[in-house]
């Protein structure tokens, strides 16, 4: 797993994990702002710098992949900031290694969808195979992202996404809908272990945002917030206020547990 590393000189640590088509330069818009804490970003398998394997349990092998990073680079404890696909991972990693886990940070929180959108889900599942890819990225970035104020985020996505190999977005897609039935058991880690949770997305985050809310109804301990004109990738689109209120959670700031922001 490709990774990079932001020696702050600092006593916390940041991890960072990207979504779907992204890579490391998806956080450039945060890598400033996080400037009191030391940052490893890393690349998921199919992305950026990292090689994709066509092997079983990807999600597992990708939180496993992320251990041994911190292993060898002697980090005993992160604070995960995780962004659409990348929410899995890090409730993966949870769940594997909750005891190096200091807190959470879900944008555009992926799981706990209703059954409208797991269906939709499962007919985007299947187009993967039979649409080109050419034609089907541009297909599903407009159908997550359609507003004129999602563009940034979109035309990010479709150039990121276009680079990755057909068999890894394929694979990620799998694991997508896969991981769809296995958020009971990430919640009972998380509330066991009193974790800290901050979810946060776009307002106008149309597939997730009801999920979103049905999440924090489990975790009623959760900080959440909904950013307004905002649509999933809530980093790029509205990088200045996702920074503020992610790092106002870092900070211990806001312990409310449900915030309406702007």
């Amino acid at each position: 797993m490709n990774y990079r590393i932001y020696d702050n000189h600092a006593t916390e640590w940041v991890l960072l994990i990207h979504g779907l088509g992204g890579s490391i330069n998806t956080w450039k818009y945060q890598i400033k702002d996080l400037k009191d804490y030391n940052v490893l970003a890393v690349d998921l398998e199919g992305h950026g710098g990292s090689s994709i394997r066509r092997a079983r349990h990807l999600l597992v092998r990708s939180a496993i992949d992320i251990n041994d990073i911190l292993v060898k680079e002697n980090i005993e404890k992160v604070n995960i900031i995780s962004l659409s696909l990348g929410t899995l991972v890090a409730m993966e990693f949870v769940y594997l290694y909750k005891e190096k886990v200091s807190s959470i940070v879900l944008a555009g929180f992926v799981l706990n969808m209703g059954l409208g959108y797991k269906s939709l889900l499962a007919f985007v599942e299947a187009c993967k195979y039979i649409i080109p890819k050419r034609v089907f990225y541009p297909m599903f970035a407009r159908i997550m992202m359609p507003r004129k104020n999602h563009k940034k985020s979109r035309d990010v996505f479709i150039r990121e996404s276009l680079k990755m190999k057909s068999l890894a977005f394929r694979m990620w897609l799998t694991e997508l809908f896969k991981t769809q039935f296995r958020l009971k058991e990430y919640i009972a880690t998380i509330k066991e272990n009193h974790l800290p949770v901050f979810l946060i997305s776009g307002k106008q985050d149309y597939f997730f945002v009801r999920s979103v809310r049905r999440t924090q109804d489990k975790i009623r301990e959760a900080s959440m917030c909904f950013i307004d004109k905002c649509g999933h990738v809530c980093s790029i689109e509205k990088a200045e206020v996702f920074n503020r209120l992610v790092l106002n959670f870092l900070n211990g700031i806001e312990k409310k547990p449900a915030i309406e922001c702007g």
